[in-house]
């Protein structure tokens, strides 16, 4: 047996209970209220400054309230390209004449439902990137706080800047927009990627660990020799995906395993972190740890299997 977590005793322990599956959907609620709130703070805008109107009609003489109502009509940011301020302006006809108008003196109440409701659309696309850099940010998190524990030194450079700074581990938020880390072991200087495109295998992974120095970090990537550990993390509670987020996972891990075998690196260590594990997926994956298929694993919503996996990867 070749399993690197301690706290994974069997299939069953890696199985999401009902209270994490339960304060995972309650995390995700209050998270879309936060992200949805702007909309709504934007519709109440929109009431007040169309108040003083008296007929939907009225609403057309209003340029302030276009960019609203160009919404509430139904038409996506996208399709703006396309269209030019006639197609635009008979868009919003069209929703007042059928829409506002038979609703009376209730116009600006409806012209709001449908602003929000389309707008619902997107808060919906949001959170279904979300709910993966959620996932992202409580791994990192958990490794920030394994460092902090053993007094470490950790770095991280931003996905949205090149400059790299000491990261201070106690500090809420900086496990936000993390594009990698980089600290020293007993075995020399790691670089974590996140959500990087691996040349060798020509798909993007989710966890990637160089023996690299921040001097090196730019196209780490294309240095196979230099590549440690390849690992999956599926953030999403739902049960209903669990399984296929499991197919999807294991999928990417044999595909990196036979292209780094291909490529001459078949000893590359691969691990798996889900916060949604179900029984027949937890069995496969205990399978698979048993035999060294896997590396290590951990179920996201388990902290003690999270930061056991966290001091693995942190000394590997």
């Amino acid at each position: 047996m070749s399993i690197y977590n301690i706290f994974i005793t069997s299939a069953e322990s890696l199985v999401t209970t009902h209270e994490e599956t339960r304060a995972g959907f309650l995390s995700i609620a209050l998270e879309k209220n936060r992200v949805g709130d702007p909309f709504v703070k934007n519709a109440l805008a929109f009431k007040a400054m169309a108040a003083h109107t008296c007929r939907a009609e009225d609403l057309l003489n209003l340029p302030e309230v276009r960019p609203f109502l160009i919404t509430a009509a139904g038409l996506s940011d996208k399709s703006l390209s396309y269209l030019d301020e006639d197609d635009q302006t008979m868009a919003i006809k069209e929703l007042i004449d059928k829409f506002l108008k038979p609703s009376g003196e209730a116009y600006i109440d409806e012209a709001t439902f449908r602003y929000l409701l389309i707008k619902g659309d997107a808060v919906g696309g949001a959170m279904r990137n979300k709910i993966g850099v959620l996932g992202q940010e409580r791994f990192i998190r958990a490794i920030y706080s394994s460092m902090s524990v053993r007094g470490m030194v950790c770095d991280c450079v931003s996905t949205n800047s090149k400059y790299w700074r000491e990261i201070d581990g106690n500090d809420a938020r900086t496990e936000t927009n993390v594009k990698a880390l980089h600290w020293r072991n007993t075995r020399g200087e790691r670089i974590l990627v996140f959500n990087s495109k691996i040349p060798t295998v020509n798909k993007n992974v989710d966890i990637c660990l160089f023996s690299s120095g921040i001097a090196d970090y730019d196209g780490i990537v294309r240095h196979d020799e230099r590549a440690i550990m390849f690992g999956e993390l599926k953030g999403g509670i739902d049960p209903a995906g669990a399984d296929e987020h499991w197919k999807t996972g294991n999928s990417a891990l044999n595909r990196i395993r036979e292209s780094f075998t291909k490529a001459g690196y078949p000893k590359i260590k691969t691990s798996f972190i889900g916060a949604a594990i179900q029984h027949s997926m937890a069995e496969e994956i205990y399978k698979q740890l048993e035999d060294g298929t896997l590396s290590n694993a951990s179920n996201l919503t388990n902290n003690n299997q999270l930061i056991e996996y966290c001091n693995w990867l942190i000394e590997l």
